[in-house]
């Protein structure tokens, strides 16, 4: 297979939160945690590369830009969409990927029961995505070094 520097696509991960949702400390939490389980999720190495592949989006709103119902929202309601390679994700790893980024949101929200988090998979294929000039291949990426060095 090509060489997985050249064809890595990685999940991306896009939060929109009003603002002070998150701080910075949760935000570099959350992107941590978001790491980790959508490595497990695609079944992807913890390598130092593959870490570096995913990549998490804070998009902040001014109170008065996020409604619910029509109305300002009271509550501090977060939208997610994660972009996936098509076939990477079956319909339990998808379930997990839910639950688990709802979870990790929920908890630097400080939410206990039903944290307001809504999340979107747009799984995305091969021939739609691009990176560094070539498609993504999902094999050759599980298959990659455990120690391949981060993305520079």
């Amino acid at each position: 297979p090509a060489d997985v520097t050249e064809v890595a696509g990685m999940p991306k991960i896009i939060i929109h939160a009003p603002a002070g949702a998150f701080d910075e400390a949760a935000r570099r939490g959350i992107a941590g945690e978001l790491t980790d389980l959508a490595l497990d999720c695609e079944a992807l190495p913890k390598s130092p590369f593959m870490a570096s592949m995913v990549w998490t989006f804070f998009n902040e709103y001014p109170g008065d830009a996020v409604f619910m119902g029509g109305r300002p929202a009271t509550t501090g309601v977060v939208s997610v969409q994660i972009l996936a390679i098509r076939g990477g994700l079956d319909m339990d790893v998808k379930t997990r990927l839910i639950k688990g980024a709802t979870t990790i949101l929920g908890r630097h929200l400080g939410a206990t029961e039903r944290p307001p988090v809504h999340i979107v998979i747009r799984d995305i294929a091969e021939t739609d995505w691009g990176m560094f000039g070539e498609h993504p291949d999902l094999p050759a990426m599980r298959a990659s070094p455990p120690d391949a060095p981060a993305m520079a």
